[in-house]
């Protein structure tokens, strides 16, 4: 940075048990902190740099959550669907489960799941004509494709792609009031992203992030007093904590023109009214 520039760090402490607002309850993935002024328009201040300094964030999401939990499907020109549960599944869990609300259908479904390849099929063996399987938003679980009706030949499916039960792989942190520059091939369009995190723990353990290279983003502005954060997984998601606490630490790295900077000193120190002799 140029000689003609002092750098000044601010830190910002946040834990979401808090937050001021809370947009989505007990799921503390989306929410709001208010402070006075922890950034005002300054004269001296060219720009300000923002970002994620530390992050510990606990696993208490499931591979399974209400974003992916439903099946939808036709048997004898009749819609039907199951709703699975939330929580943390396995393939012999997960077969279980989707079993037995199968069976609440009056539907026999059985699973095979291709050990070399990891591909899973489908039959209905006692219920009646198999038909479709409609747009569902377990279709990354099973290993079909999103948006997207099958028919059903001979009452037997073998999905397009991997079975998956790898859950979450990202977390992403975005802040509207943080603004930056910033980009995701979700949406294709300038965001304000702070930070993604991999999710590198299993479940019920916690992600301890640091920024270890220091670098941020300039902000577009230079005021800020409520901080909004919301936390996404990454389809865009809302992830839910359910009701386990996290902490952040955002820093902002304040540029300020020495001369400027230094001319405010000298007009404060020359403002301070002397006390009256004794």
């Amino acid at each position: 940075m140029s000689e003609n520039f002092i750098r000044e760090k601010r830190i910002i402490s946040l834990n979401s048990n808090n937050a001021t607002t809370y947009n989505n309850n007990s799921y503390l993935s989306d929410m709001s902190f208010d402070f006075l002024n922890i950034l005002t328009p300054d004269d001296s201040i060219v720009f300000v740099e923002a970002g994620i300094g530390s992050a510990e964030i606990p696993c208490s999401f499931y591979n399974i959550e209400t974003t992916n939990n439903v099946f939808n499907y036709k048997v004898n020109s009749i819609n039907y669907s199951i709703t699975v549960p939330i929580g943390n599944y396995n393939y012999s869990t997960l077969v279980t489960a989707m079993t037995t609300l199968f069976s609440a259908n009056s539907h026999t479904m059985t699973f095979s799941l291709n050990k070399a390849s990891n591909i899973l099929t489908m039959t209905l063996t006692a219920g009646g004509t198999w038909n479709t399987i409609d747009s569902s938003s377990i279709y990354y679980v099973l290993g079909f494709n999103a948006n997207t009706t099958y028919n059903i030949i001979s009452n037997t499916i073998t999905f397009p792609n991997l079975f998956n039960l790898l859950g979450q792989k990202k977390i992403k942190i975005y802040s509207n009031n943080i603004s930056i520059d910033s980009y995701d091939s979700v949406n294709k369009s300038t965001s304000n992203l702070l930070s993604t995190i991999s999710v590198s723990q299993p479940g019920f353990s916690m992600i301890v992030y640091q920024n270890v290279d220091g670098l941020y983003s300039r902000m577009r502005n230079h005021y800020l007093s409520t901080i909004d954060i919301s936390i996404r997984d990454e389809l865009n998601n809302l992830y839910n904590f359910n009701g386990v606490p996290w902490t952040l630490t955002i820093n902002l790295i304040l540029y300020r023109k020495i001369d400027v900077f230094i001319q405010s000193l000298k007009t404060e120190q020359n403002t301070v009214t002397e006390a009256p002799p004794q």
